[in-house]
């Protein structure tokens, strides 16, 4: 690094810079024998410096869900304080990733960077003094780069595979992507010296692991990185979970890119990770202990049968048969390709429903044949599937798709005993057509559930004829089934107050995906034209429009406690008076809040203030008193203290409950049944006494599940999973308005994958993620999951266990659950179809994986052989079942003795 030596690092001087124990100030550097992940992380940071200073090139492989971002984080933040103007480059594999790396670093420097020393931190708002840009490409990038006004660049691995335009592809596709690369490494050098930046950091790392695949991406890559002597960078920072992925030549292949001399081949695995690497275990924190994985995941087979549906059967007959006279598949070329009977049904829905075509993703993994439209057997299963509904006018029933759907549906969703964290369920696929054949049949299961509580609250049963008419109604529960039976039930019910109008919510879901959605969600949506709006959509514009009385329901408590309001405004609109109940409310808060603000006053209407015949409540004076006392605790603290996260909160619980959860459908039961018996004209009376009836329920209700929930996991959503500030009350949580339904998918087409992620890892909806490889590696999916689905094999150890690391992290729900019960489980589960060659499949993998992980996990084993062997005998013995605590040992750990490099106080 031009102009400064990095020296030597103890953990000790790490320690004194970055506290990575949020939650205690006070925290210190706990000495080697510490096992707490905050010692660990600490140790991390000065042994990768150390390595970095001694060779030029580390390789932080610690297990998934350790904290790689943060400690590569705290190597860039001290390098930044002896030298503020230093270059970083950061390689991520797509832009999510490269978002969750912005969040990641501010979160970094206010939370964990100790001291305001105005070279990494500042005093204004305690955030980071480097400027951060985020490139779309390598030649924004370059551009970036030459402008030389920021500090941390973002960009993506998968810009690597976009240096040819559209219009020069052809055979010269490596030649043109080879030469662009060389300019653009070119133009940064010279943007910034001979010794380029001064740290590349590369996350993902094992995306460079097949040097001989002759891709677009590895040509381009060994030019912009550059040869040992032209190198793009000073210091490389490598970070992958699994860096033998698939054979254990791919940590020789990836350092290779980077290391000043060239390999040695004879130097094994072993002596490569000893000189270059740091490989450990995560620990998570527990009741009484430390817990590894092998504690507490917990592997189950699911089988499936056609149950007695023989077309079904026959059509599955025939279709293995053709597998093998047709495409050759037999136990000889073991050719067959994981994946087959994935999704019979949906190339046959394909025929009938909107087939989106996949396009290019910022995803490498969709590019590369993970995730496919089309597989070796895909023409057979079109057509026999549509030989099939030609004979029975309906697609043959695929029994992996029922057991998934019956696994992922809450039988009690509106009963009293509930964690909605079960609710939760991430899947994985191949197949790109099953994300939305699974999408759809959750949501259908989902709005059984759901029209059954609102047709309950009509005094109408499962056997009711209008009922029966709803549900076979073409689609099922649709708008107009709806109507009929509303005005049906409705003939003795008092006048309400008038309809309001309103449009769809903002970033509604793409009509041509309208047939995924919930058909139950869908009614509390306003459209355009004839059975535009629905009793359901009216009843949810009341709890929405500031200028209805129920508006009010939603509103927190005048102190975000049990308080009251005692006065609302009244406007002139049309030669008519019109009240404004919401408006008030805030602007009431605000006041004894001191949260003015110039546009709450400048905007709004001329007003006359009135006062409430009696004190009107909210629901948050229903919930306060059923909330635990640490969770009083912290909306007490918010309201003497941090007002404006109380009200950021509020706007966060109001939209969940309206949009994003079925906490809408308890609402309109709620309404229509008290509306069947209450005669009150009068908007305040009829209020207060829907809240007083609501008070009888809240203890055994939903609302009061998801209020709890959201209170207790807010905080760290604010801070980790997206770019929203913890005190930002004044902005909307507009992406919560487009999860309307319970299930949703994520592959590389889905337009904004952060709002499946920021409702994921939230109790709100999607409750069921449907996801390709798209999801499988850098995204924290954590917060509030506990249960993975391969629905679809994954094509390696590494890539397996890379998809259940989406979930299995620190501070994620299985941790927190560990802290309370040490018998807590992180579910994997493998679907298949019983007897077939599907069962022969996942018996193959699971018994290979068994092996190869557990010297994938040491970086000790061999090449991974993905061909099937079609035996079925005893596989269930290697599925993983928890075991006793025991010690376990790091592979590479971090060590200090003998460092090699010059005594040097760094700071």
């Amino acid at each position: 690094m031009s102009g400064v030596e990095w020296g030597v690092l103890r953990p000790e001087s790490v320690a004194d810079w970055i506290n990575f124990d949020h939650s205690n100030p006070e925290w210190c550097y706990e000495g080697p024998d510490s096992t707490s992940m905050a010692s660990r992380q600490t140790e991390g940071v000065a042994y990768l410096w150390n390595l970095l200073s001694l060779h030029g090139v580390a390789l932080l492989a610690d297990e998934v869900g350790m904290g790689k971002t943060f400690q590569a984080l705290g190597i860039a933040a001290l390098l930044w304080k002896i030298k503020p103007n230093a270059k970083v480059l950061v390689m991520a594999p797509n832009k999510d990733i490269c978002a969750h790396w912005r969040r990641e670093y501010h979160a970094f420097v206010q939370f964990h960077y100790r001291q305001i020393d105005h070279r990494v931190k500042n005093g204004v708002n305690s955030g980071p003094m480097q400027s951060i840009e985020t490139c779309s490409d390598l030649e924004v990038l370059a551009t970036a780069v030459e402008k030389g006004t920021d500090h941390l660049y973002l960009t993506t691995i998968h810009a690597l595979s976009g240096l040819v335009p559209t219009s020069d592809k052809g055979t010269e596709n490596i030649r043109i992507a080879r030469g662009r690369a060389r300019e653009i490494h070119d133009q940064i050098k010279a943007a910034v010296g001979d010794g380029g930046f001064d740290l590349i950091i590369i996350d993902e790392a094992h995306y460079f692991r097949n040097r001989d695949g002759g891709s677009q991406r590895v040509n381009a890559a060994e030019e912009f990185f550059g040869t040992s002597r032209t190198g793009l960078g000073n210091k490389v920072l490598l970070l992958t979970a699994t860096p033998s992925h698939t054979k254990i030549d791919d940590i020789r292949n990836i350092l290779m890119y980077f290391l000043k001399t060239d390999l040695d081949s004879n130097c094994s695995v072993g002596e490569l990770m000893t000189k270059y690497g740091l490989r450990r275990f995560r620990r998570m924190q527990g009741l009484k202990c430390d817990y590894s994985k092998r504690e507490y995941r917990i592997e189950n087979d699911v089988p499936c049968d056609f149950n007695q549906r023989p077309e079904s059967e026959i059509f599955f007959a025939l279709y293995q048969k053709k597998l093998v006279t047709e495409l050759g598949m037999t136990r000889d070329n073991k050719s067959l390709l994981y994946g087959f009977l994935e999704g019979f049904e949906s190339v046959g829905r394909a025929e009938t429903e909107p087939l989106h075509t996949e396009v290019a993703d910022i995803s490498i993994e969709e590019s590369t044949g993970k995730d496919y439209y089309k597989a070796h057997d895909s023409e057979l299963l079109a057509r026999l599937s549509a030989r099939y509904f030609e004979t029975f006018r309906c697609l043959p029933d695929h029994p992996k798709y029922g057991s998934l759907v019956k696994q992922c549906t809450p039988k009690n969703l509106f009963e009293k005993s509930r964690d909605l964290h079960e609710h939760k369920h991430l899947v994985f696929v191949r197949r790109i057509p099953s994300v939305r054949e699974l999408t759809q049949r959750i949501n259908e299961a989902y709005d059984t559930v759901l029209a059954k509580k609102i047709y309950q609250a009509w005094g109408l049963n499962d056997d009711d004829r209008v009922v029966n008419k709803w549900r076979t109604s073409k689609p099922a529960w649709s708008r107009i089934g709806f109507d009929e039976l509303v005005r049906h039930c409705q003939s003795n019910i008092t006048p309400q107050e008038e309809d309001f109008n309103d449009e769809a919510p903002p970033d509604a879901n793409d009509e041509n995906d309208a047939y995924l959605g919930s058909a139950i969600a869908d009614l509390f949506v306003v459209k355009k034209g004839r059975h535009g709006s629905t009793d359901a959509s009216n009843v949810s514009l009341r709890f929405r429009k500031p200028e209805s009385a129920f508006a009010m329901f939603l509103e927190p408590s005048i102190d975000y406690k049990l308080g009251g309001y005692l006065t609302y405004y009244k406007f002139e609109q049309g030669g008519k008076h019109r009240a404004d109940y919401v408006t008030a409310a805030r602007e009431a808060r605000f006041r004894r809040h001191t949260l003015h603000t110039q546009e709450s006053v400048a905007t709004r209407r001329t007003y006359d203030t009135h006062k409430y015949v009696k004190e009107l409540k909210t629901v948050w004076s229903l919930v306060y008193p059923q909330l635990s006392k640490l969770q009083k605790k912290k909306l007490d603290d918010w309201a003497q203290n941090r007002p404006d996260i109380a009200e950021n909160f509020a706007n966060y619980v109001r939209t969940g409950f309206l949009f994003a959860s079925p906490v809408m459908v308890e609402f309109y039961a709620w309404f229509t049944k008290f509306s069947r018996n209450c005669n009150d004209v009068d908007v305040q009376v009829r209020y207060n006494a829907f809240v007083d009836y609501v008070s009888d329920q809240i203890e055994e209700s939903l609302t009061l599940a998801y209020f709890k929930s959201a209170l207790d996991t807010f905080e760290v959503l604010c801070e980790k999973i997206i770019d929203h500030k913890l005190g930002a009350w004044q902005k909307e949580w507009r992406a919560l308005t487009s999860l309307q339904s319970p299930a949703w998918f994520a592959s590389g087409e889905s337009k904004n994958r952060q709002r499946l992620i920021l409702g994921f890892n939230s109790p709100f909806y999607p409750n069921v993620l449907v996801a390709t490889s798209v999801f499988q590696e850098g995204v924290n999916l954590h917060l509030q999951c506990r249960k993975v689905h391969h629905y679809g094999l994954a094509g390696s150890p590494g890539d397996n266990e890379q998809r259940v690391g989406r979930v299995d992290r620190l501070f994620g729900k299985v941790n927190e659950l560990l802290k309370i019960d040490s018998k807590v489980e992180l579910e994997i589960n493998y679907p298949f179809l019983k007897n077939s060659i599907d069962e022969d499949q996942v018996a193959s993998f699971i018994a290979k994986k068994f092996h190869f992980e557990e010297k994938m996990d040491t970086c000790t084993q061999g090449t991974f052989n993905r061909s099937v062997e079609l035996t079925r005998e005893n596989w269930r013995d290697f599925l993983r079942r928890p075991k006793e605590s025991v010690a376990i040992k790091d592979p590479y750990p971090a060590k200090f003795d003998n460092i090699n490099l010059p005594k040097k106080d760094l700071f």
